[in-house]
Parts: C-alpha cells; structure tokens; sequence
C-alpha cells in the first residue's frame, strides 16, 4: 500500500510540474539544475528541479545534490520533462536537507 501511495504520489506532482513533450535534449544542455521544491511525503519526499531534458537530465540519472560547492546527498530522477524533473533522495549527509536553489548535477560514474 506504501508503493502503491508513494507512486500515486510521484505521478500527481510529475503532472503538476507540467505535462511537457519529451524531448532528446539540448546541445547547450549544462547537466545542472536548482532545487525548485522539496515535497515531503509520509513515505519519501520528491525534489522538483529546475531542468529537464533541455539540461540532459533522464529518468534514471543518478545525480549529487550540492551546496556552496560541496556535495551532501545523492538523487535519482524519477520522471523528466522538458523544463522540470522530479527525483528522490536515495541519500544524504548526516543532519542535511535539500532547500530549493541547492545545485544537482549528475555524476560522473552514474553507479550508486
């Protein structure tokens, strides 16, 4: 029943971030994006970022989630579209928490 709400979840907020056409991407995409929203949930909280597949992000993207330039937790995009993705926090520094304007970027070896 968890699953069941923590996707019924994921689906309502990737709706309400906007039902945007995919596309493959940009040649200027920069692979970063701000925190716009962290929405926490009874079983898992989703972080909508500011960047879709314009930045390079897909579904699947493991990614580092930063501030004043240092890395504190860890993402994974849930669902992309043009302009916005939403990820879950698959981890994060002891006593940290995602605010918006924190930086997410890929990493560079994708393995978690």
């Amino acid at each position: 029943m968890r699953n069941v709400l923590t996707m019924s979840a994921l689906l309502v907020t990737a709706t309400a971030v906007g039902a945007e056409v995919r596309a493959l991407g940009a040649a200027e995409a920069d692979g970063k994006a701000p925190v716009v929203a962290v929405i926490t949930a009874r079983a898992t909280d989703l972080v909508v970022l500011d960047g879709g597949h314009d930045r390079g992000f897909r579904p699947g993207t493991v990614c580092n989630v930063s501030r004043d330039g240092r890395a504190f937790g860890a993402l994974v995009i849930a669902e992309a579209g043009l302009h916005r993705s939403v990820a879950l926090i698959l981890s994060l520094d002891n006593s940290a928490g995602i605010n918006a304007g924190d930086l997410v970027t890929p990493r560079a070896n994708p393995r978690i």
